[in-house]
């Protein structure tokens, strides 16, 4: 077919809801359906308009590090 698992399994998208934000170190908290899960963003400056509550997407990098791909604007 082409593909090998290796490059199948190069990036992950997750969604969730930002439980914490820790601007300083880089991390973020994200709820997801399969439980929190921890990120470090490979851009920490993204950090500085999200806070808990928002529903983020990260793309996880094959590296480990982690992205946030889209921010849907939050509700008035």
């Amino acid at each position: 077919m082409g593909l090998t698992v290796g490059a199948m399994a190069a990036r992950e998208v997750v969604s969730g809801t930002v439980e914490k934000v820790d601007a300083m170190k880089g991390q973020v908290v994200v709820k997801t359906p399969a439980g929190p899960r921890e990120f470090n963003l490979r851009a920490p400056e993204k950090l500085m308009d999200v806070k808990a509550g928002d529903k983020i997407e990260v793309t996880i990098q094959e590296d480990g590090s982690a992205v946030i791909v889209e921010q849907p604007p939050a509700k008035k």
